[in-house]
C-alpha cells in the first residue's frame, strides 16, 4: 500500500513515469548503496558519481509520503544510520538493463 494526502491506494494504481516505473517518489525513502557525505557532490564526477567509500550514515533518496510535498523529488537526499528501521523507509529491488 502507498499512503498519500488522499489516503491509501494500491501500489501501481497511479500513472507511471516516463520510464514506465510506478511509485518512485512519495512512497517511502529508498535506501541506496551510497554512504552519505554532505559535501560529496561539490567534488564528485558530474556523471554517475559512486558516492563516498565510507561513512557513518547511508544515503536515502526520493522522499516519502511523510515529508512535505517539496521534499518529494528525485534529487531529494536524506540520511540515516544503517540500523534505522521505520515505516517511512524501504528499498527497491532493481537490475541494470541495456537501453536500445
Amino acid at each position: 500500500m502507498n499512503e498519500n494526502g488522499n489516503g491509501m491506494h494500491e501500489v501501481g494504481q497511479k500513472r507511471a513515469n516516463g520510464f514506465g516505473l510506478y511509485d518512485i517518489l512519495g512512497n517511502v525513502w529508498e535506501w541506496v548503496n551510497d554512504w552519505y557525505d554532505q559535501n560529496y557532490y561539490q567534488n564528485s564526477p558530474s556523471q554517475d558519481p559512486r558516492g563516498p567509500t565510507g561513512g557513518s550514515d547511508r544515503a536515502l533518496r526520493g522522499g516519502s509520503w511523510y515529508v512535505f510535498p517539496g521534499g518529494v523529488r528525485v534529487s531529494g537526499r536524506g540520511r540515516n544510520i544503517p540500523a534505522y528501521r521505520r515505516y517511512i523507509g524501504g528499498l527497491r529491488c532493481a537490475r541494470e538493463v541495456d537501453i536500445p
